[in-house]
């Protein structure tokens, strides 16, 4: 099923699949995990795995419907003219995706990014270089904003999201920059939560006594929720990014009915509790 949608309290998350592709070998993704343990991981999580062990790359962005309005996280890989283009062999399908879930670009008012690699802000603007979301405000951390701009000279990769971007956004008056956790709504709340990039930030839901974690790329593969010190290549912090899957893995564990949903794992959504060895594992919703 492409577009998956559970309700939290009055709140309805949608994860639309943006894309879908083979990305590099797995074991080149997780470079901070032993190669044979994240491959032996094949046999208890087989859809995290593509073509010849590559990473099977499911790219989501989140369409949150709340008594306030429209809100979404992520804006995908983008258009065809996306810097994400340089690696994806595809481009995202969100103006697509939000019309199958009964949106449009204009109904969105607020525009989450969770961090700024291309495969999450890649869709923010359009092909004629105008913000996709025509009146929406689009919300990103200081430390990530700064971490682009002032690596736009060093990096061709990091230049094309700062110049391609970040920077259109800027001049368009459209792009709100803050510092640290920001209460949206009395049932939104972002979260800093650095180490994946410094700005890395995750939505929390709350409503009716429930709860949600929409965790971004806080794990992008399973086995790191009983390994969490086994880092990804693409954190640009390893010993933050450790930090901080350890500080929601030990919230998740008190609350074992949060539902949790990741950018890029096999499933949109499941929960966090120990197996039966006692380590912490992920239990796709039902």
């Amino acid at each position: 099923m492409p577009h998956e949608t559970v309700a939290v309290g009055d709140i309805e998350i949608s994860a639309l699949l943006d894309v879908d592709v083979n990305d590099e070998p797995i074991a080149d993704a997780f470079p901070g995990a032993p190669a044979d343990a994240i491959l032996a991981g094949k046999a208890r999580y087989p859809n995290v795995y593509g073509d010849d062990d590559t990473w099977r790359l499911r790219v989501r962005v989140w369409l949150i419907r709340h008594p306030g309005g429209l809100l979404l996280l992520d804006t995908g890989v983008g258009p065809e003219t996306s810097p994400a283009m340089a690696w994806c062999p595809k481009p995202g399908v969100l103006p697509e995706a939000l019309a199958e879930v009964g949106a449009t670009p204009d109904d969105v008012e607020v525009v989450v990014i969770s961090h700024t690699h291309d495969d999450h802000i890649g869709g923010a603007l359009s092909r004629d270089g105008t913000p996709a979301l025509p009146r929406a405000r689009y919300i990103l951390q200081r430390a990530d904003r700064d971490w682009e701009r002032d690596a736009a000279d060093r990096s061709d990769e990091e230049g094309a999201v700062w110049k391609m971007l970040l920077a259109p956004l800027e001049d368009a008056g459209v792009l709100d920059v803050i510092d640290g956790d920001r209460r949206l709504t009395d049932r939104l709340t972002l979260r800093h939560a650095p180490g994946h990039t410094p700005g890395h930030q995750v939505l929390a839901v709350e409503s009716r006594g429930r709860r949600a974690l929409l965790s971004a790329d806080t794990w992008n593969h399973p086995m790191q929720l009983a390994h969490p010190d086994w880092w990804a290549g693409s954190d640009d912090d390893h010993e933050r990014s450790t930090a901080t899957r350890r500080a929601l893995l030990a919230e998740l564990l008190t609350e074992p009915e949060t539902i949790v949903a990741p950018t890029h794992l096999g499933e949109a959504f499941g929960h966090v509790s120990p197996d039966p060895d006692g380590l912490p594992a992920w239990h796709p919703a039902v």
